[in-house]
């Protein structure tokens, strides 16, 4: 503890170095501006060095001080948002989660109803991302992605099963083209799709031509529409094939690629973190091996 400064003053600090201005800070949190320059004096005693340089009349934080003022406010905004979540009468807790944008609009969304019924103490906050992800930083409990990066050492990772993809099309395209060459519909953001499903499958399909779309999104709905054959993850397609708007004719095939959780404390202490895991578990019913 000797090494932390007098905690009070952090908080002007904050303020001062978020508006590069005394007097900003003080209409801010409702001070003096004596008052708040005295807490930045405080601060510059104990550290034996300025935090802020004045020069024409402005406010100007040194080197250190917006080291200082970095990690003032990460750990500041931490200990609000931790404030908050107990602030949350237990019955109705709010679980943020982060989702790859396909499966999230396509089979988590249209099932979130489902969850509500099952679970009506937990609310849900949905967002959508891929790749990579700073879970303190977007301030997310839990975040689903595909296995296909890097995460933290400290994050904690819990596999939802892996993940199955299959050429779909729509029925009237597989019955016309089915004896033919084929339109191949990609998608940018996982161009090497066509390929992952001919090494996975043994299967090249034979085609004619060739269409990109930005997302998986696009490319399946240009698939139902008749438009070609697209690569589709199972759990996106199933809603589609079961009401017949699509159709899988050579099946769905294991990837090396997972869909995990991942997330900074153990799901398993968290009773609602755990409540919505084993939903999305089963829900999702993809083989773990």
């Amino acid at each position: 503890m000797n090494n932390l400064p007098p905690l009070k003053p952090l908080v002007s600090f904050r303020a001062a170095a978020k508006h590069q201005s005394l007097t900003k800070a003080a209409q801010e949190l409702h001070l003096t501006h004596g008052a708040v320059s005295r807490a930045v004096k405080q601060l510059e005693e104990f550290f034996g060095f300025e935090l802020f340089t004045r020069r024409n009349r402005g406010l100007f934080l040194t080197e250190k001080g917006a080291v200082l003022a970095k990690e003032v406010e990460n750990s500041l905004t931490r200990l609000e948002k931790v404030c908050e979540s107990l602030k949350i009468p237990e019955s109705k807790r709010r679980l943020s989660v982060s989702c790859e944008p396909s499966l999230a609009m396509r089979w988590l969304m249209p099932k979130l109803d489902d969850f509500r019924r099952k679970a009506p103490q937990i609310d849900i906050h949905l967002s959508t991302a891929g790749g990579p992800i700073d879970i303190t930083a977007e301030g997310v409990h839990l975040a689903i992605r595909r296995s296909d990066f890097a995460w933290p050492p400290h994050y904690h990772c819990t596999p939802l099963g892996k993940e199955m993809i299959g050429p779909v099309c729509s029925p009237a395209y597989w019955e016309k083209h089915k004896s033919s060459p084929k339109q191949l519909l990609h998608t940018r953001t996982r161009p090497e799709a066509w390929n992952d499903w001919s090494s996975i499958s043994d299967i090249r399909v034979e085609s004619d031509s060739e269409k990109y779309f930005d997302h998986f999104y696009f490319s399946l709905q240009a698939a139902s529409t008749g438009f070609g054959l697209a690569i589709g993850p199972e759990p996106i397609v199933r809603e589609d094939i079961k009401q017949g708007l699509l159709v899988a004719p050579y099946g769905f095939k294991k990837t090396p690629i997972d869909y995990i959780i991942l997330s900074l404390d153990r799901p398993e202490n968290d009773r609602n973190m755990n409540t919505f895991i084993s939903w999305l578990k089963s829900e999702l019913g993809l083989p773990l091996v």
